[in-house]
């Protein structure tokens, strides 16, 4: 059980984190001045206004308003909880948060890593397959025409026939047991009997967006009575939906690819590398939206390349389907079908990488599969043909952001229903204005000289060595005057804090939509400015609190009188104002 993380930790970890980096790997940044540019993974936009702030290590989006630092980004993006993201940020920075901070109740067992225990699996896999025991299965490899630095480089390894290999192999704890369950390597049955999940299949492991193994694929290779291919089932590290197999591998070859090749297996993605076509990667099963969102984030082409059978045509009317809201103007999705019976495995092997390329040159574009998918079936000599095709594409339509690219679908329904009016074929549409689902809540700023202070602070934590003493603002017990002199402590007693790491600080305090709206206010204040600007509104600060702590005592002076050291604070005040 997790118990408190220390902000000390959290400060650490953000400060180690290059969000920068970390956003790169998920999307591709533009450098723009100082900032990084993107299109918003958060919502879809046409131009980009998604900027990363190396400086102040945060991101925002000028459009729908998404923002915050390197734990929101895997909050929003990679869909983790709070703790989850910051388990994360150790494991990327190599920080140990059993050991540097009491994370784990002392009666739990220590367990091993995930990570570390998918990667100490995927070592004895690959072991057991260059065994003399289980030649067949390395045969079968070369058999499919991989070669030996090409298993290796995709860690392809052998589960053994048998029941409980993995338990015999491993001295494990109970506690780690326990842990390999999570991990799905394990199975139980009614009688608690654990046996393994992958048992006499060929292993692929499965790579995170950095790399790291985070599941298996298994397929069969003698018992056909058996499923072809078994997938490690939802973890705490792997989810099915989130992940392309082969993304890793290609975005270590091609940082922004001008388009990725999406295949239905393993095995040809695996060959495909071999040919040299190192920029294909394949679902873990059906494609789902955030498959597509991952591969918009990188590219702005997909080619979806699947067998011309009936399955294979089914299957990509379904990933058209579920890719038509992230298809702006700019990005494109192609449809190339193989000669039944072919998949990018055997086929290219027949004919080699160029003959091959060739045909991803001659692939069906988005207007040609719609409009050849839907009219198979209607005759457009008639009036409800042609009715029947407007209203399943019509539907379609609507879903799709780009308006340039709706616009040229529309004209191409036209030109087949035989409305050629483009006023009247506008009206068929609805326009329905597409909501971001990141809802952003913003806390009135007024203007004020405690919220210039606060937010030209917190979004410079360098000018609190500016502020000479907050003994007198500290009697104050007006919430802005208060959040000001405690961001002062904070920045004082961490300097090299950044904007990000202060407001991590306030993460769950009664000020943190307040703190938020102000680290990311455009105050318009020039850089040369920003300096002087604090000081004088520091004075202002000072003199009004001055000024009222002077109208309390003149007002209690009249009421009940005041003592000698009331009186004489009076007169201090009555004289350090007047100078000023």
């Amino acid at each position: 059980m997790i118990t408190r993380i220390p902000n000390t930790v959290i400060h650490e970890l953000i400060s180690r984190t290059d969000i920068v980096d970390l956003i790169s790997r998920r999307i591709s940044l533009k450098k723009q001045g100082k900032n990084f540019l993107a299109r918003c993974p958060f919502h879809i936009e046409k131009h980009p206004s998604f900027t990363v702030n190396i400086e102040k290590q945060f991101y925002y989006c000028f459009s729908c308003g998404s923002h915050g630092n390197a734990i929101d980004f895997l909050m929003n993006y990679d869909r983790l909880t709070f703790i989850e993201s910051i388990k994360e940020l150790s494991v990327i920075n190599g920080i140990s948060l059993e050991l540097n901070v009491g994370v784990f109740k002392k009666n739990n067992c220590k367990k091993t890593n995930l990570y570390q225990l998918m990667n100490k699996l995927s070592e004895y896999y690959q072991n057991i397959l260059i065994q003399k025991k289980y030649l067949y299965a390395y045969k079968y490899l070369q058999n499919r025409g991989l070669n030996t630095k090409t298993i290796a480089d995709f860690n392809i390894g052998f589960a053994p026939p048998g029941w409980n290999n993995i338990i015999q192999k491993f001295s494990f704890t109970s506690c780690d047991q326990a842990l390999l369950d999570q991990s799905g390597m394990l199975i139980s049955n009614n009688k608690k009997y654990k046996y393994d999940r992958f048992r006499n299949r060929l292993m692929f492991p499965i790579r995170d967006i950095t790399g790291r193994i985070v599941a298996f694929g298994g397929r069969v290779i003698t018992n056909k009575k058996m499923p072809k291919y078994l997938n490690s089932p939802d973890t705490e590290i792997f989810k099915k939906n989130q992940h392309l197999y082969g993304l890793y591998e290609a975005r270590i070859q091609h940082k922004n690819p001008s388009y990725i090749l999406l295949v239905e297996g393993y095995i040809d993605v695996i060959t495909l590398t071999q040919f040299g076509i190192n920029y294909a990667v394949a679902s873990l099963g059906t494609t789902t939206a955030n498959h597509i969102r991952l591969l918009y984030n990188i590219t702005n082409q997909i080619i979806c390349c699947y067998d011309g059978d009936h399955a294979g045509k089914k299957a990509a009317w379904r990933t058209l389907n579920i890719a038509l809201p992230y298809l702006t103007d700019d990005r494109q999705i192609n449809f190339i079908f193989l000669p039944h019976g072919e998949d990018p495995d055997t086929l290219i092997h027949k004919i080699g990488k160029n003959d091959f390329l060739k045909i991803l040159t001659q692939t069906q574009d988005l207007s040609n599969f719609l409009f050849k998918t839907l009219s198979q079936k209607i005759n457009l000599q008639t009036l409800a043909g042609r009715v029947k095709l407007s209203n399943l594409i019509l539907p379609m339509l609507n879903k799709i952001p780009g308006k340039t690219l709706k616009l040229c679908l529309l004209q191409q329904l036209g030109n087949k229903i035989g409305i050629l009016d483009e006023n009247k074929l506008n009206q068929l549409l609805i326009n329905k204005p597409i909501l971001s689902t990141n809802k952003t809540k913003k806390y009135c700023i007024n203007y004020s000289v405690e919220h210039l202070l606060i937010g030209l602070l917190i979004q410079n934590p360098q000018l609190a060595k500016l502020v000479p003493s907050i003994q007198e603002l500290k009697q104050f017990k007006k919430d802005d005057i208060m959040i000001f002199t405690d961001l002062v402590q904070i920045c004082k007693t961490y300097p090299t804090s950044t904007p990000a790491q202060l407001l991590e600080y306030y993460r769950e305090n009664k000020f943190f939509s307040k703190l938020e709206t102000l680290a990311y206010w455009n105050h318009l204040i020039t850089n040369d400015m920003i300096e002087t600007t604090f000081i004088d509104a520091l004075t202002k600060l000072y003199n009004l609190t001055l000024e009222q702590r002077q109208e309390m005592l003149i007002a209690r002076d009249r009421i009940s009188g005041l003592t000698i050291q009331e009186r004489q604070e009076l007169w201090l005040l009555t004289q350090t104002l007047s100078k000023r």
